[in-house]
């Protein structure tokens, strides 16, 4: 870190390659993201937030819940899909070979989907480490490229509302720099979210 823009490149590449050998899903009895009840919970935070009215939000982000609720409701129509996503896409997550090839690790929440999902869902932690806005990554994904924008930011949507809510919960045990790093990524999304809802 900072992500350097070969690095990233290289990212990109070896990604969209990752999902083309797994389009369409290799593993039979893995799941679609879309149905699974901890993604539905997640993916409907800035509704919780909203109805809930909690402390810690800044002023677009509480001027803005209405419009981020309704946003993230169409987040399962984005992520539909058949390819074997990653979905904790982070480069903690990532070993570039000396190359230039990059091997994916830690994936446990691996599930079905748009590859388009797998792409968003990294870039807040993308644009926390120096690197480039979340349509950068979209352009260089020949899955993803040319994508709806309003299926980018329903996606968008979701991952910083889930981000947002995490990082306003106490630290679980054991792990004290967790909110921080949630914390991090959703203000990232959120700084991403109201660019592309609010252009100047």
């Amino acid at each position: 870190m900072p992500w350097r823009t070969d690095e990233l490149g290289h990212v990109m590449d070896s990604l969209a390659r990752l999902h083309e050998l797994l389009t369409p899903c290799p593993v039979p009895d893995v799941g679609r993201a879309l149905d699974d009840p901890e993604n539905i919970s997640e993916f409907a935070s800035w509704a919780t937030l909203r109805d809930g009215s909690p402390d810690g939000l800044d002023v677009w982000t509480r001027d803005h819940l209405d419009e981020l609720a309704a946003l993230e409701s169409d987040w399962r129509d984005a992520a539909d899909g058949d390819t074997l996503l990653h979905l904790d896409l982070r480069a903690d997550n990532m070993l570039i070979r000396s190359d230039g090839d990059v091997v994916f690790v830690d994936g446990p929440w691996g599930a079905r989907g748009a590859p388009l999902f797998d792409v968003v869902v990294m870039a807040p932690s993308v644009a926390m480490q120096g690197g480039p806005e979340v349509d950068w990554l979209i352009a260089r994904h020949p899955a993803a490229r040319g994508s709806d924008p309003r299926a980018v930011n329903a996606l968008l949507a979701a991952i910083a509302g889930m981000f947002t809510s995490r990082a306003l919960q106490p630290p679980p045990p054991g792990l004290p720099t967790l909110r921080a790093f949630q914390d991090a990524q959703g203000r990232a999304a959120r700084r991403m979210l109201a660019a592309r809802l609010e252009p100047t």
